[in-house]
């Protein structure tokens, strides 16, 4: 099977892998006998001679799409390389009685004794609307913890909070995947995640950024991300022509939405078209990063401390240093959005 999953791209998810249709379940099962469920969030494909898990599969819901309350919500900070996500856990499911729960945390158990072979890659896809997923990347673990809860009731509900690195691979083929299961065999793995099962080295996506040591490792996000929705996404995408404003890449598979001011700062501008540009997943990065910034009559400006070695970077960004970048159309950006994400600048 030549299929593979892309980070950024939509699949069909029919939640049978019996339709031809499906993009999904249907991929990930292939000619195994043992697939995968549709059951929830956390999903394992197992290993076809043990019960073991060859890849864990979590799906996260964004608001609205699922049939239940979910009190948890994921942080899904795919263009800054990390994921939190959320365990298994209800007011009649005790968070250390699930076995959902407990097949991430021994791979996180795992991980953190250095027996990174035996450790399940982890794919994680968002559902963005019903009927369809999103992929977020392959994954290791980093760390996690245990947070609570208060249902409205006042009832303490306790949870696992998984903190997951999205390593720098851009397409994972389903038939490593179905070769893992079968066979054990990692032969067709991509290269960043035998780099970090054999040597503990987390290649970090979008930038490639390496992490070297990971022991005792952790990157916290104190605040909620909020999130976009598919439709919004697929307007802004239209908007701006699928096209990066910076460099003028038109594949939508690696398009961002970039917020002017950040969405965890003003989650108000969340959904407001003018806080918004199109960029690559990688400039969004640098973008996010306080890299370079635009002036509030859209010449790109750049941190003087910013010294890329990649020449893709030094002729996007540092040669076009004080260019006007165009926006499509009658797309526009608010000029006190930028005058207010620039003030916080120090060096702008």
């Amino acid at each position: 099977m030549d299929a593979a999953f892309e980070v950024n791209q939509r699949y069909r998810d029919t939640g049978s892998w019996r339709n031809d249709d499906d993009q999904f379940l249907r991929w990930l099962r292939g000619a195994l006998s043992a697939g995968i469920k549709n059951t929830g969030g956390i999903r394992d494909l197992s290993f076809e001679d043990s019960d073991e898990p060859a890849a864990l599969v979590l799906v996260s819901n964004d608001d609205g799409v699922s049939q239940h309350e979910d009190p948890w919500q994921d942080s899904l900070s795919v263009s800054s390389g990390h994921i939190e996500y959320w365990g298994d856990a209800k007011a009649d499911l005790a968070y250390d009685e699930s076995i959902q729960n407990e097949k991430i945390k021994t791979a996180f158990e795992r991980a953190a004794r250095g027996d990174r072979s035996a450790v399940p890659p982890v794919l994680i896809f968002r559902k963005p609307e019903p009927g369809v997923v999103q992929f977020c990347g392959l994954c290791v673990p980093v760390s996690f913890e245990v947070a609570t809860y208060y249902d409205d009731s006042g009832a303490r509900i306790p949870n696992y909070r998984f903190n997951f690195a999205v390593l720098n691979t851009p397409r994972v083929p389903v038939s490593w995947l179905h070769e893992r299961a079968e066979r054990h065999s990692d032969a067709s793995a991509p290269s960043e995640w035998t780099e970090w099962t054999s040597s503990g080295v987390i290649s970090r996506w979008p930038l490639g950024d390496r992490i070297e040591d990971t022991s005792g490792h952790r990157r916290r996000i104190e605040r909620a991300e909020a999130v976009v929705s598919g439709q919004f996404r697929d307007d802004m995408l239209a908007r701006f022509e699928h096209q990066c404003v910076v460099t003028g890449i038109d594949e939508t598979a690696v398009l961002d939405l970039a917020h002017v001011l950040a969405r965890s700062d003003r989650p108000d501008l969340v959904g407001d078209e003018a806080n918004v540009l199109v960029m690559n997943s990688l400039h969004h990065r640098a973008f996010d990063a306080d890299l370079f910034t635009l002036s509030d009559s859209q010449r790109l400006v750049v941190n003087p401390e910013f010294d890329p070695g990649h020449p893709f970077l030094r002729q996007t960004i540092l040669g076009r240093a004080g260019e006007e970048i165009t926006l499509p159309g009658e797309t526009s950006v608010d000029e006190t959005y930028l005058t207010e994400r620039n003030s916080s600048l120090a060096w702008a």
